[in-house]
């Protein structure tokens, strides 16, 4: 009898441990740091400054530390996308194909269309895109959507295709870029006004620009669904809620982002097109 009893207690004993044990679990996980993703646009430090409004607000919403990451470059986005490493991503329209495609959960975007524009010296006498026609151009990467979508304006407008009628080099960033043409290291840029915003004012009063035909959706923002229903929803209402903060108009005065507005399936789908020119090339790659 005593030992049927023990028997079971252990049963009971068991059974509490297997029902606490996955609630520490789950209390452990939604303390864990939510990870950001950030496009790597900018220099790390300008980007991770730029983003620590939203940083702070969605830790406050949240209740649990929220912790900015970039990455060394575009491909190495690219693999820590395909990694999943970012429980939220802020990332190039293109790139955020990819993301939906691994399953990641669309949340909103930036209210403007992403325009690629091409950023020349004062002065250039360089005033449309025709006249690229055996210059130096810089672009922060090849992968970029600016990039992407800037070169098939110059080949559909123009018939002007990069590395035949014009050298197109990887500048590393959109900063770097349009510092260099600001020093004379290169005829133009590819970049876009939000780009140029973040600039300071000494190297914006130094450039003129022109926009391209083409444009795209602008950055999207994105939740893995690893953490769960409930901090996915959490994130929806405190991005809705940033833009009338303090810290918000700050934030969208500081990037010329605009606000936010949600990202649709449509979004997406007009995005689809530069993705798949990307995924090519990252194939085609040595």
């Amino acid at each position: 009898m005593v030992a049927r009893v023990a028997g079971k207690l252990c049963f009971v004993v068991l059974v509490l441990i297997a029902l606490v044990l996955p609630a520490r679990a789950m209390a452990v996980d939604d303390m864990r740091p939510v990870r950001v993703g950030l496009l790597p646009t900018v220099a790390t430090l300008s980007l991770l400054r730029l983003y620590d409004p939203l940083r702070l607000h969605l830790q406050q919403a949240l209740g649990r530390p929220v912790e900015l990451y970039t990455s060394a470059n575009f491909r190495a986005y690219v693999d820590d996308i395909a990694s999943q490493e970012f429980d939220v991503l802020v990332t190039a329209p293109h790139f955020g194909v990819m993301a939906v495609d691994l399953g990641y959960v669309p949340l909103v975007r930036y209210k403007p269309e992403l325009r690629p524009m091409v950023i020349v010296i004062k002065g250039s006498p360089i005033t449309q895109a025709g006249q690229l026609a055996g210059k130096r151009v810089l672009t922060a990467n090849r992968l970029a959507a600016l990039s992407v979508v800037a070169e098939r304006w110059l080949e559909q407008d123009y018939g002007m295709i990069a590395g035949r009628d014009y050298a197109l080099v990887d500048a590393s960033n959109h900063s770097t870029g349009i510092r260099a043409v600001v020093m004379g290291d290169a005829d133009a840029v590819f970049s876009a006004q939000s780009a140029l915003r973040q600039m300071p004012p000494e190297i914006r009063d130094k450039v003129d620009n022109f926009e391209s035909r083409l444009s795209i959706p602008h950055q999207f923002t994105l939740a893995h669904p690893r953490l769960g229903v409930d901090t996915i929803a959490a994130l929806r209402a405190a991005l809705a809620a940033f833009p009338d903060t303090a810290r918000g108009k700050a934030f969208f005065a500081a990037g010329g982002f605009q606000g936010y507005i949600a990202l649709t399936a449509a979004d997406v789908e007009e995005a689809r097109p530069y993705a798949e020119l990307v995924a090519k090339t990252i194939r085609s790659a040595p």
